[in-house]
């Protein structure tokens, strides 16, 4: 009689797993482990109902269980699986291990493996295991897919498009591969090309938002355009996630403002702020106080002067100054030059000034050295023999006192621009999933974090005057010949002829600004913002607040 019971019991949970009630499942998990103690199928069921409702400690508490239970491929693979959900990826690195030395076959392992070994930088180890998972499943989108995630990452555009390519040629309908070949077609300035697979996303799955907010940013729209229609449809729609509000409106206010309606398209901008700012909270104070401990740690700190060699051969040049201040076009000017690489925006600097732990690094020389070493060091493996590396980070305005003590031999150019213009510009730019632009979705932080940089550049220039190349972008574009020679002349290399062709340049672009550096230099658009001054209020007053003249 008991065991009928049991094994009715064992059905019973059974129903409960297949239609899905995991609270259910965990709330009585403790009863069912103690009823079926040796039964690895509950044990399976009961880690995945726990998982699903987020639990991911008691899941890892019944994986160990089931591991002593039965120590085979598969129980090591799920215990990599809960470890790797709660971020313990050198740990889950080694289960994985385990479960394909049980079964060399193991294709899912492979991948999963791959993905940990991603996560903490291991990416030669990472793209080896995404090939081994694929050689033993031919058709194996899930690796082609994130092993085209990793090589996007990592800048090898070409690479990456194979592989999504190969995960379309195995789904047609997989609406996620035409969209990154979109990015990637777009990125290397073949926007005819990405518009297609933008559109094609789009076709397979009308909700993929991000599609259109990267479709209307890589073109002028025209009244008659299609897409038009279909985003007024969509927001018409009820219910729509906040993530979804956000991409349709601001995909939508662009247009709007490209067919100068401007003040649905202002609506329909401010709208999709706030609905990014619903799920984000953010406060200015954090960069106000950074500000200060920078200011601080220089102003109670003498830096020796050092003389350092340089046995990394490398030589960065530093491009700083606000977003959307004109850094992406001088990088593709300079970057054009024979003996230049233009890295793009570099999160290295920041990374390495955070580990240093500076603020609270008694000993100036040994900081220096430190952030030297691995600055010199980490740039030295980008993917490229010319001599001068490009860093065009533009919130490396706050580490310009650590670039000229450690790296003296860096050339620094600040770019800098009408206030105004530049603040319009961060407002209806498209900065949803930058990392450390949470300031532009906001009309006051702008104006606020505009006076942080403002007061940053005025420091940094007084105690260390005439360290930088200093470049109006207003007074560039103007004359871009004579500026371009001048920027070339104070970097120290000969002039090249072939720098004036710049937008032939088809180095990738990754930044906001990818369509406008493809294209001739256009002057007087710090002038635009005005077409939109009554809506800017908030902006102007902090910066004449501030005695910021615009």
């Amino acid at each position: 009689m008991r065991e009928k019971n049991l094994n009715f019991n064992k059905q019973k949970i059974l129903k409960f797993f297949q239609d899905k009630k995991y609270l259910k499942i965990s709330k009585i998990s403790k009863s069912i482990l103690k009823a079926f103690a040796n039964d690895k199928e509950i044990y399976k069921i009961i880690i995945y109902s726990e998982i699903n409702q987020k639990n991911i400690d008691k899941a890892l508490v019944v994986s160990e269980k089931l591991l002593l239970l039965k120590d085979d491929a598969e129980t090591n693979y799920i215990h990599g699986n809960v470890l790797k959900l709660k971020n313990k990826f050198e740990e889950a690195i080694i289960f994985y291990k385990k479960a394909i030395e049980l079964k060399h076959d193991f294709f899912e392992a492979y991948n999963n493996l791959a993905s940990s070994q991603k996560k903490i930088g291991l990416i030669n180890e990472a793209i080896q295991n995404y090939n081994n998972s694929i050689k033993i499943k031919e058709n194996n989108l899930e690796a082609y897919f994130n092993l085209g995630n990793l090589l996007y990452d990592e800048k090898k555009f070409d690479e990456a498009l194979t592989s999504y390519e190969k995960v379309i040629e195995i789904n047609r309908e997989f609406p996620k591969s035409y969209f990154l070949i979109a990015q990637i077609k777009s990125v290397q300035g073949k926007f005819e090309e990405a518009k297609n697979y933008f559109l094609k996303a789009i076709e397979k799955d009308k909700f993929l938002s991000e599609a259109y907010v990267h479709y209307v940013n890589t073109r002028k729209i025209k009244e008659d355009d299609s897409i038009i229609k279909v985003l007024e449809e969509l927001l018409e729609i009820e219910g729509l996630d906040n993530k979804l509000i956000q991409n349709f409106c601001y995909a939508l206010s662009k247009i709007y403002f490209d067919i100068d309606k401007i003040e649905p398209g202002f609506k329909l901008l401010k709208k999709a702020k706030v609905a990014y700012t619903a799920l984000n909270n953010y406060s200015i104070t954090e960069e106000k106080n950074h500000f200060i401990k920078v200011k601080q740690y220089f102003l109670s700190n003498k830096f020796p002067k050092s003389d350092f060699n340089n046995t990394f051969k490398k030589n960065p040049i530093f491009i700083i100054g606000m977003p959307r201040s004109g850094t992406s076009l001088i990088e593709q000017i300079v970057s054009t030059h024979s003996k230049v690489y233009g890295a793009g925006e570099l999160t290295i600097l920041p990374k390495i000034i955070h580990n240093s732990i500076w603020d609270k690094n008694t000993n100036p020389q040994e900081l220096l050295n430190f952030v030297r070493e691995e600055y010199l060091s980490k740039i030295s493996k980008l993917n490229t023999n010319k001599e001068f590396i490009i860093d065009k980070m533009p919130f490396n305005f706050f580490y310009v006192g650590f670039i000229l003590n450690s790296i003296p031999e860096a050339k620094i150019i600040h770019m800098h621009r009408n206030p105004m213009a530049i603040c319009w510009s961060n407002y209806k730019a498209n900065f949803f999933d930058n990392i450390g632009m949470d300031y532009a979705h906001k009309l006051e932080t702008i104006g606020e974090f505009y006076v942080i940089y403002n007061e940053t550049m005025k420091f940094w220039n007084e105690i260390y005057p005439n360290s930088l190349i200093e470049v109006d972008y207003d007074n560039f574009v103007m004359d871009y010949v004579s500026g371009s020679k001048s920027i070339i002349k104070d970097i120290g290399l000969n002039w090249e002829d072939k720098i004036l062709k710049f937008h032939e340049n088809n180095r990738a672009v990754e930044t906001n600004s990818l369509l406008q550096v493809r294209d001739q230099v256009y002057q007087n658009s710090s002038k635009n913002w005005k077409k939109y001054e009554k809506y800017l209020i908030p902006v102007m007053e902090i910066l004449k607040n501030n005695n910021i003249k615009f």
